[in-house]
């Protein structure tokens, strides 16, 4: 079975969101952070925000763009109040002040539009988006919270610390494969599905269904081969769905609070997304199967494309091997001992040992 782990490394590397687009997610968010706190119109309660959604997940993949933000502010859920497209209208109009108070010349730089549960500040210059959501949070963030619906005009349940919260322990039950296998299955839908795509939160309840206890899958594989048993899990899951003539779709259920998640799925996306399931489980087979290294890696560059799967892990390996390379060490300043030299600070080189063996086994032990 070919699971190439290094090429999986490499993978991840390669899908792993640009550093401008951390910076940019660490810089921009406190400063509508800091203007909705200061803000008379719009009244917030501390804690005021809270980053939700892929970044503070570890779940990022690509060139994303955007980033979840909420704001916490005082209400009633069950009563409606306050009224909860009318709170979406009043967090656009104070945003619109935003670019003026960081400085930009009246609306040039950024953009506020509103949204059915949120409000999207971009950042033009950045080429960055805060979905900035309005939230009841009774109990605080790490409790259940409400965020409202401006088409219902109403409050939906949601978790999302206690999400973040179950994909940690989870991911270090299993060795930090959990994440990793969730960001796969993100940008496998990146890849074969440039439109009609389902959600990312979907594909991560899809994915928790699996994982948790008595879910199915053997967590205990390589990455690769619990790839495909997932994409053939949930292709398993929901085949009966496709001869139905009812516009069907899956109810997927909140990780969290439990509740339909995917009620909006369109049909002719829900089938999209099985025949690609169905592609990936017999390319991700093959992969397993093929006969050599090379025929393995074509299969996988077919399922995370040729320019995300590397085609060689030479740099990589070289890597590697310097740092396991036995009799050699290095002494930094501290007096640490490590396997590569420092980029800062002073460092020797010791002089290359060799191994002969146990000094037991020389002794006839």
């Amino acid at each position: 079975m070919y699971t190439l782990g290094t090429y999986f490394d490499e993978l991840f590397d390669r899908i792993k969101p640009p550093d401008e687009r951390l910076k940019a997610a660490k810089e921009l968010s406190p400063q509508v952070r800091d203007f909705l706190e200061k803000s008379e119109d719009f009244p917030t309660l501390a804690p005021h925000s809270r980053l939700v959604g892929s970044y503070p997940q570890d779940l990022s993949v690509g060139d994303v763009k955007d980033v979840d933000f909420l704001v916490r502010v005082d209400g009633d859920p069950e009563a409606n109040d306050p009224e909860a497209k009318g709170l979406i209208r009043d967090l656009r109009q104070e945003l619109d002040g935003l670019p003026s108070a960081l400085g930009y010349d009246g609306a040039a730089g950024v953009d506020i539009a509103g949204a059915r549960r949120s409000v999207h500040v971009y950042f033009e210059g950045r080429d960055f988006h805060l979905d900035v959501v309005p939230c009841i949070a009774p109990a605080g963030f790490d409790a259940p919270i409400y965020v409202p619906d401006r088409s219902f005009n109403e409050w939906i349940p949601s978790h999302p610390v206690g999400y973040i919260a179950l994909l940690d322990e989870l991911n270090g039950t299993y060795g930090g494969k959990v994440k990793r296998l969730i960001r796969l299955l993100k940008h496998f839908r990146n890849v074969q599905m440039k439109t009609r795509h389902p959600k990312s939160y979907w594909l991560g309840a899809l994915a928790l269904h699996h994982i948790r206890p008595a879910g199915g899958l053997d967590m205990s594989q390589p990455l690769a081969a619990l790839f495909r048993d997932l994409l053939d899990a949930i292709y398993k899951q929901y085949a009966s769905l496709l001869p139905r003539t009812d516009g069907a779709t899956p109810n997927i259920n909140d990780p969290m609070l439990g509740h339909n998640i995917s009620w909006n799925w369109d049909r002719a996306h829900f089938e999209t997304f099985m025949r690609r399931l169905d592609d990936g489980r017999t390319w991700a087979t093959n992969a397993l199967d093929a006969a050599d290294r090379e025929a393995a890696i074509v299969w996988w560059q077919r399922i995370f494309g040729v320019d995300y799967f590397p085609a060689t892990v030479g740099e990589r390996l070289a890597s590697l091997a310097a740092i396991a390379q036995p009799g050699k060490a290095i002494v930094t300043g501290t007096g640490a001992v490590v396997a590569s030299k420092p980029t800062t600070g002073p460092a020797i080189v010791t002089r290359p040992t060799t191994f002969h063996g146990d000094v037991h086994e020389q002794k006839g032990r």
